[in-house]
């Protein structure tokens, strides 16, 4: 008789657990399950910007998997969900809703581009949701400071004006002749803060201010600006074609000049696309190049995308998922602080308490406070070298100014 009681007890008790375990926990917030956290993200994974998402994301993927091999976050394991946006802020906005509203996410790890989270800000801000932004920071993210949003990493405008000011002082370029090829919006304004205020500091005027109409394929006009100009130091303000398009119309013009740009020339691409014209290119960035053997946290992330992807993932793999990588240990340091009893305002608090958090190298220290949301500003400096075609470290992490 007990025999065929169990027989019938143990199926609906196990039918129970598993209905449990999928519903949230006891006065939890939402996405926080008994045995899961739903986080969610938004990242481009379409056209030229899937270049941008697409390695982001297979980064956060390998931090999903790791985590989860390794227990998860106090038995509960990760599960994202990521919504496509095409690098258009309406989209954008239109896939936070979903995560928010139909997916009930609990917190965000990934904003997509600078004007898309400011497009995202107000859903956000309502809903009270933490969010992580590794990809693209601006001013409006942090100033006024965000309570729910922290940011990694350096605005164009920081990450310029640091490494000029360093080059400035360290090659002695006072006698410099210095001039900018800057994008006519947000991105180029951006660009040409960090440019103008290292000139400022060190007393210098700018020989030519050349701006250009998004989408630019011809800078023909442009170069021979800057080199009628006389200019020594050319700032190429663009990102990864018209990056490519400048180098080569210096090399054309048989130009000896110092080249710098932002970050987002610190990608494969423009070392195909503009071949030798790209050798010695210096690049402002704040995590080093994804190929640095001797970054502990970066050989890290190789080992375990090798265990974990395909080759493919591996090989689409660049500096966003270096930036992604250190959102995600971030995201994981907090939420273990918060124990088993896990909401959004702990999260916040957690991540707001965040002092000198290490990244085994791959950023500098991050620490965040009541009224700061934006930390990992530091950058350095990084070299092109066509011949191994690869970016390599040009200087270690610089001071904070």
């Amino acid at each position: 008789m007990h025999r065929i009681l169990r027989r019938l007890v143990a199926p609906l008790a196990a039918g129970l657990f598993g209905l449990l375990a999928s519903t949230p926990a006891l006065s939890a917030d939402p996405g926080v399950f008994d045995d899961r956290i739903v986080l969610g993200g938004v990242m481009p994974q379409t056209g030229p910007p899937s270049l941008i998402g697409k390695a982001a994301v297979i980064a956060l993927r390998v931090w999903e998997k790791d985590v989860n091999a390794r227990g998860g976050i106090h038995g509960r394991k990760i599960e994202l969900r990521v919504e496509e946006d095409g690098y258009v802020p309406q989209r954008s906005v239109q896939a936070i809703k979903k995560l928010i509203d139909v997916d009930k996410v609990f917190a965000v790890i990934g904003t997509s581009g600078s004007s898309h989270l400011v497009a995202m800000m107000p859903t956000i801000e309502e809903a009270q949701i933490p969010a992580i932004n590794f990809a693209a920071v601006a001013g409006a993210h942090f100033n006024p400071p965000r309570k729910t949003v922290f940011n990694i990493g350096a605005t164009y405008c920081q990450e310029i004006s640091a490494v000029m000011k360093h080059l400035i002082a360290t090659r002695k370029l006072q006698a410099a002749k210095f001039a900018l090829i800057y994008q006519d919006d947000d991105f180029g304004a951006d660009v040409k803060c960090g440019y103008d205020a290292a000139l400022k500091a060190a007393g210098i005027s700018s020989v030519a201010d050349i701006p250009y109409k998004r989408g630019a394929k011809d800078f023909s006009a442009e170069i021979l600006a800057v080199q009628k100009a006389g200019a020594s130091f050319v700032l190429v303000g663009g990102i990864i074609t018209e990056t490519a398009t400048m180098l080569k119309e210096i090399q054309k013009n048989g130009m000896n000049v110092m080249r710098l740009a932002a970050h987002p020339s610190h990608l494969g691409p423009v070392l195909q696309l503009a071949g030798s014209a790209a050798d010695g290119l210096l690049v402002a960035d704040y995590v080093p190049p994804i190929t640095d053997t001797e970054t502990q946290g970066i050989g890290r992330l190789n080992a375990l995308a090798y265990k974990y992807l395909s080759a493919d993932d591996v090989k689409a793999m660049n500096r966003y998922s270096l930036t992604a990588s250190v959102a995600g240990m971030l995201l994981e340091s907090a939420l273990q602080a918060c124990g088993r009893n896990l909401t959004r305002a702990c999260l916040v608090q957690k991540l707001e308490q965040t002092k000198n958090f290490q990244s085994d190298g791959i950023m500098a220290p991050l620490s965040f406070g009541p009224n700061i949301r934006q930390s990992g500003t530091r950058p350095l400096l990084l070299k092109a070298n066509v011949a191994t075609g690869k970016f390599e470290r040009a200087s270690d992490f610089l001071a904070d100014k």
